[in-house]
């Protein structure tokens, strides 16, 4: 039991750690993708030359920004959810609810991961039309993604049981 209570207090501590740098990088991203997108605007109507480049990297920004705080958005329980269904059960029955529901998922994210690897080396051939990058780098952010949110299933998953059996 003590090696399992080692195990999710260092799974917990490496959620917080990717957590917030998700955060930061989200943040960062938002801010330039806002910084590429005045700039692609100002070209746009002032100048009447959009930068070539600036839509496809504007894009991408949001590809990123978007996937590395879904895993955020999961912990933190901000994400879609049906509580008006949550709401008819109570007590061992709903952490049971939670659990399928966690555990369900978990199913989805493995899914995704698999499938994100296969999407990243299929990118990898194709290059971006804007400007020179190949495009499986732009999707490598996906089985990043998965990955962290298995690591945030896997928590979630912990904390459940742990409501059951305490």
């Amino acid at each position: 039991m003590k090696i399992f209570n080692i195990f999710v207090a260092y799974l917990i501590k490496t959620n917080d750690y990717l957590q917030k740098i998700a955060s930061i990088i989200a943040g960062v991203l938002i801010g330039l993708m806002t910084f590429v997108i005045l700039y692609m605007v100002f070209f746009r109507y002032v100048i009447n030359d959009t930068p070539y480049w600036s839509e496809e990297v504007a894009r991408c920004m949001m590809l990123w920004m978007t996937f590395s705080v879904l895993p955020v958005s999961y912990r933190i329980g901000s994400n879609v959810s049906l509580e008006i269904l949550l709401k008819k059960f109570s007590g061992k029955l709903l952490n049971f609810v939670h659990i399928c529901i966690h555990t369900i998922i978990l199913v989805f994210i493995l899914n995704f991961f698999y499938h994100s690897l296969n999407f990243v080396k299929s990118g990898m051939g194709s290059r971006a039309m804007s400007f020179d990058l190949q495009i499986g780098y732009v999707y490598l952010i996906l089985p990043i993604s998965f990955m962290f949110m298995f690591l945030v299933s896997v928590e979630l998953l912990i904390n459940l049981f742990k409501k059951i059996f305490n």
